[in-house]
């Protein structure tokens, strides 16, 4: 082994001791050689980095690779994750009392009337993700083609996030080592999925368990489009229990910046409507003070600060115009346009006088004009969602649960598998298999996970926004037609000249 391949193992080998370090002597078990075995077909299939017909094999490649990849961002990376081992929670909630009907008493002594103390307990399911790594035959992973290949390249840029590290990975590792590269991949594909299968992003609203696969291998937890909505029933009756309802309204494929008859803005009655509603219900069940945070696509955003200054402003100004004699209403545009400006620069807007975080979501739904006759060419239409994070006392109401890899290896014990287990990263929220054969192995990697709505009734939604940008932003997910790829995993292999070729 000469000098530079000896740094490649040397930089294979501290990868490892990092997994090492940050997940225990029990995270990380076999990770190159196990003894248990699989039949591979035996070719290593993933794309090399400075061996023949590698990636970064150009001749005079300067060292800083600056990426193009889109993330995707969302709510994902705002709310916590917690480990479970409960298949089906059970989350209880008072609805009420209800009285017994009995007759007002007549005679200080008779009885009175009582009542009985309701409830409703609702819960949540996991789902389960799965990706692998291209097959990797060890003595190539390391190899360079020859001394003129510039193996110091440094990453500008990002292509991981939401929380999430893939156990402990450094983003530079998809530059300089191919296993580093193809688990870096891998988290990729978790959060923004593939063309056949939604993401962790995507599922977050999205996800339903009519979507799971037949054997499932591959299933959806439930998003939160189907958890902030009406029709919410007790988990072992099937009781309907309106008391945990979320309020959802229909704007009914209007444009953001619609007015009434009265020239009323629409989307400032529609969401000040929400808010009232919701907080209402927050302060009278004694849950307040509630963080709230509002969701909505970035695009939908963009156009809602268009307008929102004005008829936030305004509210129902034009209509007391309209109904009056010798009003005026005068506004500042220099003062709407930096309103506008701060709402985009804070990612803040004020509802009925009370300010809220804005999070702007790929992974919600939008329809076009090719998957919905209501929508317009060049329009888009979605939701925008009032989602509780937590209620006193900062009780969390929307977070992950996932299974903690981490309980199987404590339970099963190292001397029972005889150091033949797989290995887990990021707190036992993904685990690893591997697969070989003599000198070839690929990862597989798996996560069980669940959006829980604790409070329903706190949450809300405006479902069929319209709007019309002049331009969409790129997408992170495949099927979409603003995805924007191209390039090349493998480059040519190299042509030489000897007496023996």
């Amino acid at each position: 082994m000469n000098e530079q391949e000896q740094k490649q193992f040397l930089e294979f080998a501290k990868m490892y001791t990092a997994f090492k370090a940050a997940n225990g002597e029990d995270g990380v078990k076999n990770v190159l050689m196990p003894e248990l075995t699989k039949t591979l077909t035996g070719t290593n299939t993933a794309p090399l980095l400075f061996g023949n017909t590698g990636l970064f094999t150009t001749q005079g490649l300067e060292s800083d690779i600056i990426t193009a990849y889109v993330r995707p961002k969302g709510l994902m990376g705002e709310i916590p994750s917690f480990d479970s081992v409960l298949e089906q929670p059970v989350f209880g909630t008072i609805t009420g009392v209800q009285d017994d009907n009995a007759t007002a008493v007549n005679n200080p002594c008779d009885d009175a009337p009582s009542g009985y103390l309701k409830g409703c307990n609702i819960t949540a399911q996991f789902g389960r993700l799965q990706f692998d790594t291209q097959e990797m035959e060890f003595d190539k992973i390391f190899l360079q083609l020859n001394s003129g290949v510039n193996t110091e390249l440094r990453l500008r840029g990002r292509l991981l996030g939401m929380n999430e590290d893939m156990g402990n990975l450094n983003e530079e590792d998809v530059l300089n080592i191919v296993i580093g590269a193809e688990m870096v991949k891998v988290g990729m594909l978790m959060q923004r999925g593939t063309s056949t299968q939604m993401g962790l992003v995507q599922q977050v609203w999205q996800g339903a368990i009519g979507n799971n696969s037949a054997g499932g291998g591959y299933k959806n937890f439930p998003g939160l489009d189907v958890q902030i909505t009406t029709g919410h029933v007790d988990f072992s009756t099937g009781t309907t229990c309106p008391a945990i309802d979320s309020d959802v309204k229909d704007f009914n494929y209007q444009l953001v910046s619609a007015v009434n008859a009265n020239n009323v803005p629409l989307i400032t009655w529609y969401l000040s409507t929400l808010e009232f509603y919701l907080k209402h219900n927050a302060t009278r069940m004694g849950l307040d003070p509630v963080e709230w945070v509002v969701g909505m696509r970035p695009e939908l955003w963009d156009e809602l600060t268009q307008y929102w200054p004005i008829a936030y402003n305004t509210n129902r100004g034009a209509e007391v115009l309209a109904n009056a004699t010798n009003v005026r209403l005068n506004l500042d545009a220099s003062v709407m346009v930096e309103q506008r400006d701060r709402m985009r620069e804070t990612m803040m807007i004020a509802i009925n006088g009370r300010m809220y975080r804005v999070i702007t979501d790929d992974g919600i739904n939008e329809a076009t004009n090719i998957n919905n006759a209501n929508v317009g060419l060049g329009q888009y239409a979605s939701s925008i969602y009032m989602v509780p994070l937590s209620i006193s006392g900062g009780f969390p109401t929307t977070y992950f649960e996932h299974i903690d890899y981490r309980r199987g290896a404590t339970l099963a014990g190292v001397s029972r598998l005889m150091g033949k287990e797989d290995f887990w990263t990021d707190r036992g929220m993904y685990s690893w298999a591997i697969e070989n054969q003599k000198w070839c192995f690929k990862l597989s990697a798996k996560t069980e996970r669940r959006i829980v709505l604790r409070t329903p009734q706190l949450a809300g939604r405006i479902d069929n926004v319209l709007y019309e940008p002049l331009q969409h932003l790129r997408s992170s997910f495949d099927g979409s037609p603003y995805l924007a790829n191209g390039g090349v995993s493998t480059r040519a292999a190299t042509s030489f000249n000897s007496v023996w070729a």
